[in-house]
C-alpha cells in the first residue's frame, strides 16, 4: 500500500501542470502542449509586488533559465531586463501572451517560472514564486486527395491537416509533363481544403504523379519557391549578398520531370537549410477512373524523433521494485 501511495503520488506531481510557492501563481491556458509558432497565454496571481518577472529552463537552455522571449538569452538575478517583466493589475493578477513563432528553441518539455522578484532558478529561496510545465512540439502537415485516381476534365480535392498556426500551405502537383503550383488557406482549426477545377484536370495526361504539401514553418514564409523555370531556396545565394539559389529547372529545356523533380523538391525542402516540412503523396491520372495495378501508398508528414518520455518506463520500474520487495518479504 505503501509503495502504490508513493507512486501515485510521483504520477500526480509529474502529470501536474503548475505548481506554486506561496504568493505567486502561474497557469498556461490550453492542455499545456502547443506547437511551435503557436500563441501560449500565461496568467495568474501575483500577492505580493507590482510585477511579475517570467523566465523559462528547458533542453540547451541554461541551468538557472532564460528570458521568456530569448530563451538563450541567460537569466541573472538582479538584472530585470533579462527578465520578461510583467504588471501586477489592481485585483493582483497578471497575463502574458507569448508567441513562440520564433524562439529559437528545439521541440521538447519546458518550465516557465513566475517569480515577484527578478531572480533566476538558483536564488528563488525566500522569494514567492510559481512555474508551469508545457511541451513545444514540432508543427506538421498531412496532404490527402479526396477522389484518387484523378479523372482528367473532373475536379480533385486535396485535404490536410498544417498544424503550427501557419497562414496558408503550398500545394505541387509535379508530373513528366506538368507541374502545377497553388496556395491553399489554413484555417482556424488547422484544417485546409484546396480544389483543382476542370481548368486544371484537363491538361494532366495520364500517368503517375506527385503531390508535396510544403508547410512554411514557424517563421511563415516558404523557403523552397518556384520561379519562372527554376526552383529556388530563398535561404542560400548564387554568391551575391542578397538573393536566392536556383536548385534544379522544373520548366523548359533539360528540366527535370516527374518523379525527378518530386524527388529534387522534397531533397531541396530537406536541405538543412531550410526549416520547412512537408508531406508527399503519389497517385494517378487516369481516364478509366481506376488505377494501375501497381498502387502508389501515401507518404506519412516528415517529423523529427522526439525523445521517449522517461514515464513510460515507470510501469516496468514499479513492477521491479514489488518483485524486489515481495523476494526480501520471503527472506
Amino acid at each position: 500500500m505503501i509503495l502504490l501511495l508513493l507512486l501515485a503520488g510521483t504520477a500526480i506531481v509529474a502529470c501536474s501542470p503548475v505548481s506554486a510557492g506561496t504568493g505567486v501563481t502561474i497557469a498556461a491556458q490550453g492542455d499545456q502542449k502547443y506547437y511551435l509558432g503557436e500563441e501560449v497565454v500565461f496568467s495568474g496571481q501575483n500577492d505580493v509586488s507590482d510585477f511579475t518577472y517570467l523566465f523559462i529552463t528547458g533542453p540547451e537552455i541554461s541551468g538557472d533559465g532564460g528570458k521568456l522571449t530569448s530563451p538563450r538569452e541567460n537569466s541573472t538575478s538582479g538584472d530585470p531586463g533579462s527578465f520578461v517583466r510583467v504588471s501586477t493589475q489592481p485585483d493582483r493578477t497578471w497575463e502574458y501572451i507569448l508567441y513562440t513563432h520564433n524562439l529559437g528553441v528545439n521541440p521538447g518539455p519546458y518550465t516557465v517560472y513566475a517569480v515577484s522578484e527578478p531572480k533566476a532558478k538558483d536564488q528563488l529561496g525566500g522569494i514567492s514564486w510559481g512555474n508551469a510545465s508545457i511541451i513545444l512540439m514540432q508543427p506538421f502537415v498531412t496532404a490527402e486527395i479526396a477522389s484518387s485516381p484523378v479523372v482528367p476534365g473532373e475536379p480533385f480535392t486535396i485535404t490536410g491537416y498544417a498544424e503550427g498556426n501557419p497562414a496558408a500551405v503550398r500545394l505541387w502537383i509535379i508530373g513528366d509533363t506538368r507541374t502545377v503550383n497553388a496556395t491553399a488557406p489554413v484555417q482556424p482549426n488547422s484544417s485546409y481544403s484546396y480544389t483543382f477545377g476542370p481548368e486544371i484536370t484537363g491538361q494532366l495526361p495520364g500517368g503517375r504523379y506527385y503531390l508535396v504539401a510544403q508547410h512554411p514553418m514557424q517563421d511563415n514564409q516558404p523557403d523552397i519557391v518556384a520561379d519562372g523555370d527554376y526552383v529556388k531556396n530563398l535561404r542560400l545565394t548564387d554568391g551575391a549578398a542578397t538573393g536566392s539559389a536556383n536548385i534544379f529547372r522544373i520548366a523548359g529545356t533539360g528540366s527535370l520531370k516527374g518523379r525527378d523533380a518530386a524527388h529534387a523538391l522534397v531533397t531541396a525542402l530537406g536541405d538543412p537549410t531550410v526549416d520547412d516540412t512537408y508531406a508527399e503523396v503519389p497517385f494517378f491520372v487516369t481516364d478509366t477512373g481506376k488505377a494501375p495495378q501497381e498502387q502508389p501508398m501515401t507518404t506519412v508528414p516528415r517529423q523529427q524523433q522526439t525523445p521517449t518520455a522517461p514515464l513510460r518506463c515507470a510501469p516496468i520500474a514499479a513492477f521491479g521494485i514489488i518483485i524486489g520487495i515481495v523476494a526480501w518479504g520471503r527472506r
